[in-house]
């Protein structure tokens, strides 16, 4: 079986589910008081943005991709101030405070970290960003996010890919799975055919993070299912581009006992016979500040061992998955 998978998307507002994350920010003085008019520059992914803190000293940048951003705050008469390492996750909020002292040659640099709780948010769910994605010990497919989220039942667990290649069901909260939704940078892909399923299968490598929500959604949302949201990379002002390659073996693997009090019903399991993963991508400037590109390209071929015996010898599943994606970034202003 071969599934094949290509994204043509360009970024615009108005998607059915947040594929951004926002910024919001205080500027004060090393006194407590609130400092209007003050010049924030926000750098990171995309072309640079500023604005300028209102009659409150609160200043907000919104739907901003993930990644990983720094602010820098300016005012005459004062010094300035830099806070970096800001991490945007989608659909959640990032809240800053910056302090500038009444003191023309004197500069304040603060590396964030990340907040305990968004005070901001609703609703129950995980979010799983680019590194827990690319370090994740187990199988390359979505099913195995949404075994990890608290509260969510799989019908099947998937071991180091021993299920790859196929759809789990899975249901959350005592909702049934034909209300939950795929989305691919917040537009919904659920499969009509099949309610509540993946239309197709998906180049793992392709993704920059991953939402689970599972309840206190959206009020856009029509369904009260799990909801996965699956945002794929984009491209920056520097070109970049990377490979990979995964393999996996049956001498990788330890034998599978059989319980005892299975035996009389289960004569073998499913087993890894050999699974490979490979892949590139590719993206950059097309107009730099204005217009991004992002490419990629991968494939999973995989042979799995299934529990069917045929004339005393155990069936070899194999299936081959193949994922082509491009994605179009722009930004015509700076303010966007």
């Amino acid at each position: 079986m071969v599934a094949a998978l290509c994204f043509a998307l360009c970024a615009v507002s108005g998607y059915a589910q947040f594929q951004t994350g926002n910024i919001f920010g205080k500027i004060q003085a090393k006194d407590g008081s609130v400092l209007p008019g003050v010049t924030v520059t926000l750098t990171g992914v995309g072309a640079p943005q500023q604005t300028v803190s209102d009659a409150l000293g609160n200043f907000r940048f919104i739907s901003l991709s993930p990644g990983t951003y720094s602010l820098r705050s300016e005012l005459a008469g004062y010094g300035t101030a830099t806070r970096s390492g800001i991490n945007v996750r989608i659909a959640q909020n990032s809240d800053v405070t910056m302090t500038l002292n009444p003191s023309v040659a004197e500069s304040i640099t603060v590396t964030a970290e990340a907040p305990l709780l968004d005070v901001r948010k609703t609703g129950t769910g995980a979010d799983v960003s680019k590194v827990e994605l690319d370090n994740i010990p187990s199988a390359r497919d979505p099913w195995v996010i949404l075994q990890q989220a608290p509260g969510v039942q799989m019908d099947r667990m998937n071991v180091g890919g021993n299920m790859s290649g196929q759809q789990s069901s899975y249901v959350s909260k005592g909702v049934s799975g034909v209300q939950s939704t795929w989305n691919v940078d917040g537009v919904n892909i659920t499969d009509f055919a099949a309610t509540g399923s993946s239309p197709t299968y998906y180049d793992f490598g392709a993704f920059e993070e991953m939402q689970i929500t599972t309840g206190g959604t959206d009020p856009r949302i029509q369904t009260a299912g799990v909801q996965l949201n699956m945002v794929t990379k984009r491209g920056t002002n520097d070109f970049r581009g990377s490979g990979r390659l995964f393999h996996t073996s049956s001498s990788y693997q330890a034998t599978p006992k059989i319980p005892s009090e299975a035996k009389s019903y289960l004569k073998a399991v499913n087993q890894i016979d050999k699974i490979d993963d490979y892949g590139a991508e590719i993206g950059g400037p097309i107009w730099k500040d204005k217009l991004w590109f992002w490419g990629g390209w991968g494939r999973q071929k995989i042979a799995v061992l299934s529990t069917t015996i045929v004339a005393g010898a155990r069936f070899l599943d194999k299936t081959t998955l193949t994922g082509e994606n491009l994605k179009l970034n722009a930004q015509p202003l700076p303010s966007n």
